[in-house]
């Protein structure tokens, strides 16, 4: 029963967002993407300090939001070129950030990790969506990721339910199996080649195709790195934001590694402007 209304849960919820989400990816200005982006990563970077157990001071993650803030910022203001020299300013600015903060030797390195990881793995990874935003086509290229990503997702949650028998990952994500990730490769390949059809057609086929698994291949491993860190908390979800869902994090993990993914395969399949 308890499964049942989760289910429920999920469904509703997508039904209510996904409407307005494709209406923002369509139909807004870059500004729009930029502020929508920002929001995602302060609501993510917040759900991840959490589940780090308090591990950096409230300075050191001061700090790495201003600084993924930044990431955005630069990718909005002077485009995927402006990106590098944000990152590296922003992982020194955390390193005197530590050295400043840490009150004992031993801190200096949970608090170095956590803090630039966090810089990494959620303002550098989303900062790339305003960078698809800002290519020609920048917004269906946006939808085009967010429907592989979520229908690989379903498959790989389906085909795993049905025919897995064997763990992919048992230490981090003991439900997730090899049978479901093939079968969410599969699914995002199918995927990329449908929906470019009607939304990209200068992507050739085996383009999509080529797309549509590297896609798949990075947002199971975005899925599985944030598992480590609820694993690591001792949580089922990341938050409570979404009903069904949990939170932010748990709703854009797979986006964190696919939308990079997509920049740069784009860039070797299509000759797109890149990093």
């Amino acid at each position: 029963m308890d499964g049942s209304m989760e289910q429920v849960k999920r469904v509703a919820s997508a039904l209510i967002l996904l409407p307005p989400l494709i209406l923002l990816l369509l139909y807004t200005s870059p500004l729009v993407v930029l502020l929508l982006v920002c929001v995602c990563i302060g609501l993510s970077l917040r759900e991840y300090f959490h589940l780090l157990h308090d591990v950096c001071p409230a300075r050191c993650i001061a700090v790495t939001w201003i600084a993924a803030f930044a990431l955005a910022l630069a990718v909005y203001l002077g485009g995927a070129s402006w990106m590098q020299p944000m990152l590296f300013g922003g992982v020194v600015a955390l390193t005197f950030s530590v050295m400043s903060t840490a009150a004992h030797v031993t801190q200096l390195w949970p608090m170095f990790v956590s803090s630039v990881f966090g810089l990494l793995f959620i303002g550098w990874t989303l900062s790339h969506l305003l960078v698809l935003r800002l290519l020609p086509a920048g917004p269906w290229y946006l939808l085009f990721l967010c429907a592989v990503v979520w229908v690989g997702d379903s498959a790989a949650m389906y085909v795993g339910k049905s025919l897995g028998r064997h763990k992919l990952a048992p230490a981090i994500s003991p439900g997730k199996t090899w049978e479901g990730a093939v079968g969410g490769v599969l699914g995002s390949m199918g995927t990329a080649v449908v929906s470019a059809y009607f939304w990209l057609p200068h992507v050739r086929v085996w383009q999509c195709m080529v797309l549509g698994g590297c896609i798949a291949l990075a947002a199971q491993s975005s899925d599985l790195g944030e598992s480590m860190l609820k694993r690591y908390a001792g949580v089922k979800d990341s938050g409570r934001l979404i009903p069904g869902h949990g939170g932010i994090l748990d709703r854009l993990d797979s986006m964190l590694f696919a939308a990079p993914t997509l920049v740069y395969a784009l860039h070797v399949l299509l000759r797109m402007p890149s990093l």
